[in-house]
């Protein structure tokens, strides 16, 4: 049976997490010690948390989603120093966070470019047009920094990276999508979410919401 990249990664991290050498690891060990999220406006204490999630297994905060259905996003506010987003409803006074995770961002030579932004695009079958990973006949990555356009090394072959519930701000490529979080830029520049947390902002934001990407 073929293994999706995400499935490769999560059974990479499930052996990481779970089974170091004191034993079982408890799903709250990625997040211990951070019991509030904190904002601009103060400190925020989460009110859903999402769990164990193995694509996610580093996250430095709790996740928070709590956002009201019937009310548009205003704005997505990304802190590239700090590798957190944080997803704000209301206006003015009334402005509050609604959504809090932590992202992975782009490395260097790849930084994620600050800016203000707006969704310009929403795929939630994204794959990558640069990025993706050799592959042999059994499924297995052999090779998951590839480019598109190289030359796949005998018995593999090309597969484009999946960018799930992509939301694109650039017209370069940049967006917010589901992937591997670890809480440090280790990205080839767009902001990667949980793809728990990804799969709900897609479902919420819409093309025109603002998205500030801070140093």
């Amino acid at each position: 049976m073929r293994l999706s990249l995400f499935s490769a990664y999560s059974v990479v991290l499930f052996a990481a997490t779970f089974l170091g050498p004191n034993g079982p690891a408890q799903a709250s060990d990625a997040t211990h010690g951070f019991s509030q999220v904190v904002s601009s406006k103060g400190s925020l204490k989460p009110t859903e948390h999402y769990g164990f999630d193995p694509m996610s297994a580093f996250h430095l905060m709790p996740i928070v989603w709590r956002p009201d259905p019937a009310k548009p996003i205003s704005r997505i506010e990304v802190r590239l120093g700090e590798c957190k987003l944080f997803v704000y409803q209301g206006e003015g006074k009334d402005e509050q966070v609604v959504g809090a995770t932590s992202v992975s961002t782009g490395r260097e030579g790849y930084d994620t470019r600050p800016g203000s932004f707006e969704i310009i695009e929403k795929d939630k079958d994204h794959h990558s047009n640069l990025y993706g990973s050799f592959v042999n006949a059994s499924g297995g990555i052999v090779n998951d920094r590839a480019e598109a356009g190289q030359a796949a090394p005998s018995g593999t072959h090309y597969e484009a990276a999946p960018m799930l519930w992509f939301l694109r701000i650039t017209d370069s490529g940049t967006g917010l999508h589901a992937g591997f979080v670890t809480g440090t830029p280790v990205s080839h520049g767009c902001i990667r979410l949980p793809p728990s947390f990804a799969q709900d902002l897609f479902a919420l934001a819409q093309v025109g919401t603002k998205v500030e990407v801070k140093p």
